[in-house]
């Protein structure tokens, strides 16, 4: 072979080398994880085989940048957690590889997941403009307030249809000379009326013979509880299942409003905070379900007043249970948390 042709083919083999050495050099550079210093503001956190560092790190409220560095062995997972809830995760960090998260955060305390499940968990407080770390009051919108208002709607349906399904077979049974199952339906009927407490004042026309006169459900419990044969009760007794059907027909047409629904459960705690009445329990129990189909939002938009409306709810039922005589100081704090929970979903307007 001529030596000016080999002399090309090494030359031209050489070339080749280069270009395929330049080639993986660009490849090599594109692949490594970036090594860009991090912005101003931006918090660093590594995370290892074994833990976070550091494992405790503070932030300001809104969207802090949390820069993620895998120094572990291995990709992992990282997590912002509120209890079991994930607010922020970014998964399969590989090994040497750097990720910034800008979550939404409000004030609160938090924890972060550092890689294994079998690590310990690091902590995250996310601190408000004031030096806080109180979650602040964001009122709900209307569309929340649908749900709890639409579920009470159907609560106070089938309680009415209680009532009236209870009264019409008391009445039946004093017509049929029963009286033993007239006082049994009839202690139902006033039941089911008090737990309707909260809102029996928007439906007075209906409502009114049930509470006062001689037809009222006490009037026909005092009368059952010392007659000796049906005689005189009968008329009061049909009379009160046709006021009871009347109020049912009413209360299956109406929605009352979450205002009404909420300031009608403290009007209630707030009178019996001043007088004791023989239904109290029954009467709390209402006041109870109007709490709990509230509270959801109650825990979203103040978690505080959420957890001392559940304390609050508590002692008052305990103390009737148990004391009675005591039932004026728990009852007027949870009626003032009944105020409070209007002006935190906005309903005082």
């Amino acid at each position: 072979m001529p030596v000016n042709r080999l002399k090309l083919l090494v030359f031209g083999a050489i070339g080749v080398l280069v270009v395929i050495v330049a080639a993986l050099a660009v490849v090599f550079v594109t692949l490594r994880p970036p090594a860009r210093p991090a912005a101003p503001g931006q918090v660093t956190v590594e995370v290892s085989d074994k833990a976070c560092t550091p494992n405790a790190v503070s932030v300001a409220a809104g969207a802090p940048a949390l820069s993620i560095k895998n120094t572990s062995t291995r990709a992992i997972e990282w997590e912002i957690l509120d209890g079991a809830m994930v607010l922020a995760e970014r998964e399969n960090i590989a090994p040497g590889f750097t990720v910034v998260l800008t979550p939404r955060l409000e004030p609160g305390n938090y924890q972060m997941t550092c890689g294994l499940l079998s690590n310990p968990k690091g902590t995250l407080t996310v601190v408000a403009a004031d030096g806080t770390t109180t979650a602040l009051t964001a009122r709900p919108e209307l569309a929340d307030l649908v749900a709890p208002t639409a579920e009470y709607r159907v609560y106070a349906i089938r309680t009415a249809a209680e009532l009236t399904s209870a009264t019409t077979a008391a009445s039946a049974a004093v017509k049929a000379g029963d009286l033993p199952a007239a006082r049994t339906a009839m202690a139902a009927a006033s039941t089911a009326f008090a737990h309707l407490a909260p809102v029996i004042h928007l439906f007075q026309t209906d409502a009114g013979p049930l509470s006062e006169g001689p037809v009222s459900l006490s009037n026909l419990t005092r009368l059952l509880a010392g007659a000796t044969s049906p005689t005189d009760i009968g008329g009061a007794a049909e009379s009160a299942a046709q006021a009871a059907s009347a109020l049912g027909g009413s209360i299956s047409t109406t929605t009352a409003s979450p205002h009404e629904i909420v300031a009608g459960a403290g009007i209630v705690t707030a009178s019996l905070a001043k007088a004791a009445a023989p239904d109290a329990a029954a009467q709390l129990a209402g006041v109870h379900k109007i709490v709990e189909l509230f509270y959801p939002l109650t825990l979203r938009t103040d978690r505080s007043l959420a957890e001392k409306l559940d304390t609050d709810l508590a002692a008052a039922e305990a103390t009737l249970a148990n004391t009675p005589a005591g039932l004026a100081a728990p009852l007027h704090d949870l009626s003032a948390d009944l105020t409070d929970l209007l002006s935190a979903l906005g309903l005082n307007s």
